[in-house]
């Protein structure tokens, strides 16, 4: 089951997802050039560490976006009743008829 999506919220995602996201693109972007500068000097070690410490910040960030797909499927539970199966929702409930 899909759920509806609220257009004004959705937009309002849109907008603040898209600065911030570019926001981290262009920090990114601005830190490539200490790679090829020869005003800094640097280990394997040091990019290793810098580029966990980024990919470790994005899959937290990730997970937490996933986690209210999670949230949403664990809230559809199913109940069983002699002739029916019950799914039930936090916004509707929708009763599916069994053929016993």
């Amino acid at each position: 089951m899909q759920r509806e999506v609220n257009e004004e919220k959705r937009a309002k995602f849109m907008e603040f997802a898209g600065k911030r996201v570019n926001n981290v693109l262009h920090d990114i972007q601005i830190l490539e050039p200490m790679a090829r500068s020869n005003s800094y000097d640097f280990t394997k070690q040091d990019v290793d560490e810098m580029f966990d410490a980024m990919q470790s910040s994005l899959n937290d960030a990730r997970e937490e976006f996933y986690r209210k797909f999670e949230e949403k499927a664990k809230a559809a539970k199913k109940t069983f009743s002699f002739g029916t199966t019950v799914a039930k929702d936090e916004s509707e409930e929708t009763i599916l008829e069994e053929n016993v």
